[in-house]
């Protein structure tokens, strides 16, 4: 692999420290601080409606809370399904000492001479000005600054407004950032960067304005010393549907997401810095792509403030976001988690519970990048429409979701008074929303398995590049790692993903990333990828084995293998073998279909029964608790042995089909089943099963091998196909002889009863078995 240069990445946890009264007499505000700092509660102008303030808390995210004004908090005004948030009075706001404050514009020169009389210090001209580019072939690239040109038929000529001045303007001229426009002109609409400078970033600065038109100017600086900035996380969205916002005089179009997130963040007299990926990075350079993708956590942890935009004001946002306010009172304000379910209740009664479920199931929350932004962030406020919380607000609204999840209520509503879907709608608000956000602990990080870690705490979420399952991840893995890994938007998405699993083995000795490589439902995966080689870029229905139950198949054995091939697009391991699957069940697909999953038992018992035929009651009742252990496999609840486990869970099956499926009639066996008596309420049923047997089943199914083993694998699996415990490897895994070179296909982990703890180990210490090598292409 390529060497990495490597990067400085401190992540800053900590929030500002609050100023003292007498540092705020020296120091005035800055934009930022005054756009973005909420102050604290104090009384609010008369005003109709009441107001609901911010949570006390908040004022720890404020830097210059004592330079408020009494008259002028920001809070919600409330009223029947609406709160936006309470204007504060204009005011002028410039960067304090030591700061870049040569990034003021022209059009506060006069303002800037009194900052320069009452601080003392200078601050610089800006740059004369130039017309705007008009395109590639542009004469304004080559001639000086007092060059001037007519526009071409169609377009126009305005000057640019001020570039970024003298801390910034240390940038050669021609390594300014600048756009080109020729949204106006008749050839194909498009904007073009001037060559970025290595360690810097672009910056847009939203001018102040309450127009239509969005105007904005691009300025470049120094990653490690720019001045402060918002840093935008937003889905991107549909890229046809585009609005125009003004650059430099220049008309560019832009998404309408990233259009909504800019207008939610203009101020109307004072100017604001953001990053954003749309504008500041030019997607169409590779190579820029590529090394400002590798600064993405320095670029968002470096930032004053992450502002999450989760899109506009519908679907009654607006109560979905006065509920999570509520719920993110201080908890001192609550006595009991009374309080909690009578918030709750009122919400599910007047709509505020079902407008969160549509504000918890919004795209944003399911993206992929959201991780390493939210992760790298200092503060974090979360927009919506004219609305915006802390994101503390919303983590604590999830808490409480799931706390009380046996409380949530949701009602009829519409002209036909349908009640909406009570499971789904617990469902999103439980797992959806903030906690679709994988919450990265430590432990993890710190662990060497830490890239792998990531990938499946990661993989439900989603990206538009699928390389970007590894490069939006980075910025959360420590340095160690992320050195070891290149960002390269010259790859293909196959090099990528074979290169996370050769990095993988390389430092971890562990052939446990294969597993993550499913191949049910087929025609899921990408067609050109090694069988070997996991596809981030689908979900699938379950996850490897090894990861979730810590299995110990080879014992602590350390992996042996070799890539090969020109495009190491083949694998040599070794491994144990241990049997050939004979016969496998009917697949499992989700237990959404409850139906389906009995039909799939009622099969796998038929085959075991059919093995056993002829054999004493006593064999058949250790085949019955066997399959039993095995469809769970081997995690009997606590509490539970495997006699007692058996006859619970044949109970549960038998009265599900009598409640789903009373067609279907019931052997003898599981007849007696119904009568006994267990400590599983009837209405538990369902979640009993999905609790201990269906999620783990998902997308496998149950097999016997040619030495009557039982197991549950991968739904592709075939008869004839081969059981093998690798070297280094959490579990078994089922592998296909293919062509006539002696290479295999890589099929899936698979439970094998007795063998998931080292056996194969020891029958090999021992001269039982024997060690093979197998190439999986």
């Amino acid at each position: 692999m390529e060497p990495q240069t490597k990067k400085s990445h401190t992540r800053l946890s900590s929030l500002f420290r609050r100023k003292t009264a007498v540092e705020e007499k020296q120091e005035p505000a800055t934009i930022i601080e005054e756009a973005w700092a909420p102050v604290r509660v104090r009384s609010p102008p008369p005003i109709q409606a009441p107001v609901l303030q911010y949570p006390a808390y908040i004022a720890q995210y404020q830097m210059n809370s004592q330079s408020q004004s009494p008259q002028s908090p920001r809070s919600l005004v409330a009223g029947p399904g609406h709160y936006r948030p309470y204007p504060e009075p204009a005011k002028a706001h410039f960067a304090p000492p030591g700061s870049l404050v040569s990034q003021i514009p022209e059009r506060e020169q006069e303002a800037k001479m009194n900052l320069e009389k009452g601080l003392g210090i200078h601050c610089p001209p800006s740059p004369a000005k130039t017309p705007r580019d008009v395109g590639i072939s542009s004469p304004v690239a080559e001639a000086g600054p007092s060059t001037s040109f007519k526009s071409p038929p169609g377009g126009d000529v305005t000057p640019t407004s001020p570039s970024a001045a003298s801390a910034i303007s240390t940038i050669p001229q021609s390594a300014r950032p600048s756009m080109v426009s020729t949204i106006d002109s008749p050839t194909k609409q498009r904007y073009e960067y001037w060559p970025i400078e290595t360690g810097s970033i672009r910056l847009v600065r939203i001018l102040p304005g309450r127009r239509t038109t969005i105007e904005c100017e691009v300025i470049q600086a120094p990653l490690d010393n720019a001045p402060q900035y918002v840093a935008i996380s937003y889905t991107w969205g549909d890229v046809g549907d585009t609005k125009k916002i003004d650059i430099e005089g220049s008309r560019v179009p832009i998404t309408v997401s990233l259009y909504g997130a800019l207008q939610a963040l203009r101020q109307k007299q004072s100017s604001v810095l953001v990053w954003a990926d749309a504008l500041c990075i030019d997607q169409s350079n590779t190579d820029e792509r590529s090394q400002q993708v590798q600064l993405m956590p320095q670029i968002y942890s470096n930032a004053a403030f992450v502002a999450i935009w989760l899109g506009p004001e519908e679907n009654d946002s607006s109560r979905a976001v006065g509920l999570l306010e509520k719920l993110s009172l201080p908890t001192d304000h609550f006595v009991t988690g009374a309080d909690v379910s009578e918030i709750l209740a009122d919400a599910a009664a007047n709509g505020d519970l079902l407008a969160t479920v549509s504000l918890f199931g919004r795209p944003y929350w399911k993206r992929l990048w959201a991780t390493q932004e939210v992760f790298n962030a200092k503060r974090i406020a979360v927009h919506c429409g004219d609305t915006f919380l802390p994101w503390q607000a919303y983590k604590t609204a999830s808490h409480y979701f799931r706390r009380h999840h046996a409380e949530l209520d949701f009602k009829a509503k519409g002209p036909d008074k349908r009640r909406p879907d009570h499971f789904t709608c617990v469902q999103t608000l439980i797992h959806e929303g903030p906690a679709c956000i994988p919450t990265l602990k430590p432990q993890i990080l710190k662990g060497e398995n830490a890239l792998l870690e990531v990938l499946r705490a990661s993989r439900s979420q989603l990206s538009s590049d699928p390389r970007d399952k590894l490069y939006g991840i980075l910025g959360v893995l420590p340095t160690h790692i992320r050195d070891g890994l290149r960002v390269d938007y010259d790859l293909s998405t196959k090099d990528v993903y074979t290169e996370i699993v050769e990095f993988l083995i390389q430092t971890t000795d562990s052939l446990d990333v294969i597993c993550e490589s499913m191949h049910f439902p087929p025609n899921n995966r990408s067609p050109n990828l090694p069988s070997f080689v996991p596809d981030w870029s689908y979900i699938p229905l379950t996850s490897a084995m090894g990861h979730r139950y810590n299995f110990q198949a080879s014992g602590a054995t350390k992996a042996i293998c070799n890539f090969h091939g020109e495009r190491m697009n083949k694998l040599e391991i070794s491994g144990i073998p241990i049997d050939i699957i004979q016969t496998k069940g009917m697949v499992v697909g989700t237990l959404v279909n409850l139906g389906d999953f009995l039909m799939a038992f009622l099969h796998w018992r038929a085959l075991l029964l059919h093995v056993t035929e002829g054999r004493t009651s006593f064999q058949i009742q250790m085949a019955e608790e066997c399959l039993a252990a095995t469809i769970c496999l081997g995690q009997l609840p606590t509490g539970y042995d495997r006699e007692r486990w058996q006859k619970t869970c044949y109970h549960v099956i038998a009265n599900l089909f009598q409640e789903r499926l009373p067609y279907i009639p019931l052997d003898a066996t599981l007849q007696a089943h119904l009568k006994i008596t267990t400590d599983i309420r009837p209405e538990a049923r369902r979640n009993f099963l999905q609790t201990n047997i269906g999620d783990r089943m998902l997308g496998r199914t149950f097999c016997l091998t040619q030495n009557k083993r039982l197991g549950v694998g991968s739904g592709a699996m075939l008869p004839g196909d081969v059981v093998v415990v690798p070297l280094g490897c959490s579990t078994p895994v089922v592998l296909r002889p293919e062509g006539t070179q002696g290479e295999f296909r890589y099929i899936g982990d698979v439970y094998i009863e007795s063998y998931m703890y080292g056996k194969a180990i020891e029958q090999w210490e021992t001269g039982l078995r024997p060690l093979k090598k197998y190439v999986l292409h």
